[in-house]
């Protein structure tokens, strides 16, 4: 009996600790450019238990996400321009993700809230 109970609440928290992880949607925030101009970005996300497949979409049009894995609250995935490969890792916060990059030797860090449907 309490094998039982232990099992179904490791299961419980488990299944909670999946849900509060889902990135599944959109996210939108602005992005500071290196000319100082301001460029909004949105991601779609989705995920399918450690999976991260989705897109990023700017005024200059759609990029597929490459490789991306999800573990726990973290991130990571790749965006691929021309020949560059620009790695991405992120973490979610509730409502929000932060997401760094590292391109080219630039570093960034932005948020992106989670856009209600």
């Amino acid at each position: 009996m309490k094998k039982t109970l232990i099992s179904s609440a490791l299961v419980f928290v488990f299944a909670l600790a999946c849900f509060a992880a889902d990135l599944t949607g959109d996210w939108k925030g602005i992005v500071k450019l290196p000319n100082g101009d301001d460029l909004e970005l949105t991601y779609k996300l989705k995920t399918e238990g450690e999976a991260l497949t989705g897109s990023v979409v700017s005024s200059y049009g759609e990029i597929p996400l490459m490789d991306g894995k999800v573990k726990g609250e973290d991130f990571t995935f790749k965006l691929q321009f021309g020949d560059s490969v620009m790695e991405q890792t992120g973490k979610l916060y509730g409502d929000s993700i932060v997401i760094k990059s590292n391109f080219q030797g630039n570093s960034r860090q932005n948020t992106f809230k989670r856009v209600a449907k």
